[in-house]
């Protein structure tokens, strides 16, 4: 699930502290990660992407071939219910769906993911801050009910999501927790290690370069400096 690359619209909490430009930048960064993830997993990939009415936009960002839907409306809950009922109407047996903002995502981690559905009938990706980074459902075993009045962006969605799927009686595996970037904190985590040399090499470890001035990280105390 993708948003359109326009400032004001993309990471507004981390906006707030670092301005609609860079937050932009660091934006387009991770997304171009988990872009280049979806295509090295060998998944066949779907963008679902907001508002609707930039399929243009998002036809050049995504580049040519893309198979792109635009999201429902509502909140987050409503759209992901509806990308996972018409990826499995359109006939899919299992489906993985994960966000534009987790730059640490790669494509090993994403066939572990589809992997994880041959054995369970649900699969979570626990994020750092309480919520989570990636979830799955074979088609038996889809349970729309655990994005309904859900408190997005709060430290209990893992946990509450985890619960409903307990309740419903789904298998559910988890995949490793990894930390995602909504804040100017998270900038900062991720540009410093463990998560600084997983990043080199992708667009986000080049931002972050960019945004440090240090593009070996050569310091641990490095931080990322911000207006």
């Amino acid at each position: 699930m993708l948003k359109a690359p326009i400032p004001g619209l993309v990471k507004t909490r981390l906006a707030a502290a670092v301005g609609e430009e860079a937050a932009l930048g660091a934006y387009v960064a991770m997304a171009r990660n988990v872009l280049a993830a979806a295509s090295a997993s060998g998944l066949p990939t779907a963008v679902w992407y907001a508002p609707a009415g930039e399929r243009a936009l998002m036809e050049d960002f995504c580049g040519p071939g893309a198979t792109l839907f635009p999201q429902a409306e509502g909140d987050l809950g409503a759209r992901m219910a509806d990308a996972f009922a018409r990826t499995f109407v359109a006939g899919a047996g299992a489906a993985l769906l994960v966000g534009g903002d987790l730059p640490l995502l790669d494509g090993p981690l994403l066939a572990r993911g589809a992997a994880l559905l041959g054995e369970a009938e649900g699969v979570l990706g626990p994020a750092l801050d309480g919520g989570y980074y990636a979830v799955g459902f074979t088609r038996e075993g889809y349970v729309p009910e655990v994005f309904a009045d859900m408190p997005w962006s709060g430290p209990e969605v893992f946990s509450r999501t985890r619960e409903r799927l307990a309740r419903a009686g789904r298998r559910t595996a988890l995949l490793p927790e990894l930390p995602d970037c909504d804040t100017v904190d998270d900038l900062r985590r991720l540009a410093r290690e463990p998560w600084r040399s997983r990043l080199a090499g992708t667009p986000f470890g080049a931002f972050l370069a960019a945004r440090t001035g240090d593009p070996f990280d050569r310091d641990p105390d490095n931080r990322l400096s911000v207006p």
